[in-house]
Order: C-alpha cells, then structure tokens, then sequence
C-alpha cells in the first residue's frame, strides 16, 4: 500500500479536508509527562494526551472524529468513536480552541478503548520520532477517508 504524501494532501486539503474534523498527531504523552504538565489523571485505556504541532484549521473543544489511520498504512484505517474533551497551549491553561496554525496537547476521549495503533506514536516526550518505528496517525471522518482512498487509488492508476 502507498504511503500518504504531502502532495495527495495538498491535491484535497482546499476544497475538502478542511471542511471536515482532522487531527494529525505523532506524539501521545506518557504517566510522568502528564505528571510534569500537571494535567488530570486519565483511565489509559480510554483516554489519551497527544501533541499537535500546527492544524490548518481551528482545533475545537467537542471536536467528534470517526475513523483513525496512519500515514504508511491508510488502508489500514479503524472506525473509532473519539471526542477531544481537553485543549491546552501551555501549562496550567484549558482552552475551548487552538487556532488554525498553532499546536498543543489535547486529550482524546473514546467512547469504547483507545486503538491499538496509538502503539505507533512517540510514547514520551523524551523519545524523538524514528520513522522506522513511529508512524503520524489522523483522526478524521468516514467522508475524507473515502476520499484519501479513492486519491490513493487513482493516484496508483496513473
């Protein structure tokens, strides 16, 4: 399976990713990272911090995503049920959006457990990405998968 590009991207991200919820995130927090930033306690197998870098659209308290996928393996995907029910730019702050361009630790709310892929983020903050063992993963709609795959699919025709 073909690997997501920033050019298949770009190809939809006007006219159609950004009209839905999508979260990109490679990063999750662990015990002493929450800890350190003093945020809540969570139940891991329901709950998890991830790190944002930059969105191109606004993050939103409330925001409902229902699949989860990752970059090298899109086909892949998971139907999921997940909520983020914390934002935070910095320390001790608890905000209701990141604006489009900005990054921050949010927390993911799933209704039944979080997804086994979450295995392939960057489990601390000490720990930096390695490609051959990380992955980025994406929290987005059933409508945008069913567009990244078709834009896979054409793109495998050429």
């Amino acid at each position: 399976m073909t690997a997501i590009t920033n050019d298949l991207y770009d190809n939809i991200r006007e006219d159609f990713i950004n009209k839905y919820p999508f979260l990109a995130f490679h990063r999750m927090y662990s015990n002493n990272d929450i800890s350190k930033y003093e945020l809540n306690p969570i139940n891991r197998n329901t709950s998890i911090y991830v790190e944002n870098y930059s969105n191109d659209n606004d993050i939103i308290l409330g925001t409902k995503y229902n699949v989860i996928y990752n970059r090298k393996e899109p086909k892949n995907y998971q139907k999921t049920d997940c909520e983020i029910d914390f934002l935070s730019l910095k320390k001790n702050d608890n905000i209701g959006i990141i604006p489009k361009g900005y990054g921050g630790c949010i927390r993911l709310n799933f209704k039944d457990e979080v997804p086994d892929m979450t295995k392939l983020l960057v489990q601390d903050k000490n720990e930096n990405y390695n490609d051959a063992n990380n992955d980025i993963l994406y929290l987005t709609t059933q409508e945008v998968m069913d567009k990244i795959i078709e834009e896979l699919e054409n793109a495998v025709d050429q």
